[in-house]
């Protein structure tokens, strides 16, 4: 990373924002409320999103939270409890929204999680292109308990990932899974130590940020079209993608590199 790091809050301060170098860390700013998401953090989250998906010196984002005991536990209860239905209704599609500039992002995003991350937050955190959890961390579906539904669209990607089975589990019991067991249905992809977990996530957010841009938006596409085409799509744009990478990327020169015996360090998450 380039060392100069500049941190800022947002307007109304529920969400932190600090660069270093091509990197950008996002922090949800509400740990007295456990990071619960209310309408102020989800306007914040749209709006640097934007910000985001238009500045090309940001190369990765890290999604993360303040405090220690949580990554976020959901929707505000306090504030939804006095809504209409249309009014939640309304919640839930500017959540969708989120998620799908999270998706649409041609650059990777890293949800860093520890602590509590239920419902609403679990959500956020799914709609990232990797996840890595502290030992700490806890998943789940509360809602269902108090008689709610997922409303931004989680049960069908919780299902993709993790498979038919113990998506209905979660999503219809309620029930919270340890870190542990998240790695075990493939919900994150790596779990660290208390001690291990910043220095891994700085680590993965450094080697993000070195790879080619198109590369990475090149295939976050095929990822998407596989997922919401299918793989026979997906297949079928991989050599328009992979010309990309040399046409508009630098393939060719960090091909010559590694014949040049500079091969970039890789490094195995």
């Amino acid at each position: 990373m380039s060392g100069s790091r500049q941190t800022r809050k947002s307007r109304s301060g529920v969400l932190l924002s600090e660069r270093d170098g091509p990197v950008l860390t996002l922090s949800i700013n509400r740990p007295d409320a456990s990071n619960a998401i209310d309408t102020m953090l989800r306007d914040e989250l749209t709006r640097v999103l934007d910000e985001v998906a238009a500045n090309k010196q940001i190369r990765a984002v890290v999604l993360t939270s303040t405090g220690d005991d949580a990554f976020s536990v959901g929707m505000d209860v306090a504030e939804i409890v006095g809504f209409s239905p249309l009014e939640v209704e309304l919640v839930a599609v500017r959540a969708r929204g989120i998620y799908e500039r999270m998706t649409a992002l041609e650059i990777p995003i890293i949800a860093a999680i520890k602590g509590a991350c239920l419902g609403a937050g679990f959500e956020l955190a799914l709609h990232a292109d990797v996840r890595l959890a502290r030992a700490d961390a806890r998943f789940g579906l509360p809602g269902i308990n108090v008689g709610m539904s997922t409303g931004g669209g989680a049960v069908g990607l919780l299902q993709r990932i993790s498979g038919i089975g113990s998506a209905a589990a979660l999503a219809l019991t309620g029930g919270v899974v340890t870190a542990e067991r998240a790695f075990m249905l493939g919900l994150v992809s790596n779990v660290a130590s208390m001690t291990e977990f910043e220095p891994s996530v700085q680590q993965l957010a450094s080697h993000l940020a070195s790879l080619s841009p198109v590369a990475i938006a090149e295939t976050k596409k095929l990822l998407r079209i596989a997922a919401e085409q299918g793989i026979t799509a997906a297949a079928d744009q991989s050599p328009k993608s992979l010309a990309r990478c040399f046409a508009d990327g630098d393939a060719a020169v960090r091909l010559q590199m590694m014949l040049g015996g500079r091969d970039p360090e890789a490094t195995v998450h």
